[in-house]
């Protein structure tokens, strides 16, 4: 295995410890005040039992600023709604926001310090390379976030959101800012 492919794994499998601890972060911050909500209480009554997890899932997402698509199939009171749980609930910290690009970060100094990168142009090439471990849980997560309550009402991370912004962009550009945080370092 050539340097860049070794990189590259090294970038994936941060990528991947970024998500799984950005998750196992979210949740330990926030499934008591999941568990509580009359949201997670209306999905467990009408829809699936255990759902809290899912709904923490929704709120990592959030953290990335991609909102959760809410569909509710009511007559009268129905319609699809596009929420961000952080920013509209009082129950949640807007310190989440900061849990996926310090982790992301990290990740990417990670990356740059392991493959001995000592230029920018080195950086940029082997930093963003956590994407390549972030955007495929960042498209698992948001099917396997999904929460059907009834035949047609649900909630799910957006789908698009969650795969252009948390598993592209997201570990692109903190990927790539942790690893020329990672050259400087190594310079000074």
């Amino acid at each position: 295995m050539n340097d860049d492919s070794r990189s590259y794994a090294v970038g994936a499998a941060a990528g991947v410890a970024a998500f799984v601890l950005g998750y196992v972060l979210v949740y330990a911050l926030t499934i008591s005040t999941v568990q509580d909500s009359l949201l997670t209480g209306v999905i467990e009554a009408f829809g699936e039992e255990g759902a809290a997890w899912k709904v923490v899932g929704w709120v990592f997402f959030n953290a990335q600023f991609v909102t959760t698509t809410i569909t509710v199939d009511v007559p009268l009171l129905g319609g699809t709604d596009a929420v961000n749980f952080i920013g509209q609930s009082d129950g949640l910290s807007p310190i989440l926001y900061v849990i996926p690009p310090a982790l992301l970060t990290v990740a990417g100094l990670a990356v740059a310090r392991l493959d001995g990168a000592t230029e920018t142009g080195r950086a940029l090439r082997v930093g963003p390379s956590v994407a390549l471990g972030y955007l495929p849980l960042s498209l698992v997560g948001a099917l396997l976030f999904a929460v059907s309550i009834g035949e047609s009402s649900g909630g799910s991370p957006t789908l698009l959101t969650a795969v252009v912004l948390a598993g592209v962009v997201y570990p692109v550009v903190f990927g790539a800012i942790g690893s020329l945080l990672g050259v400087a370092l190594g310079e000074s």
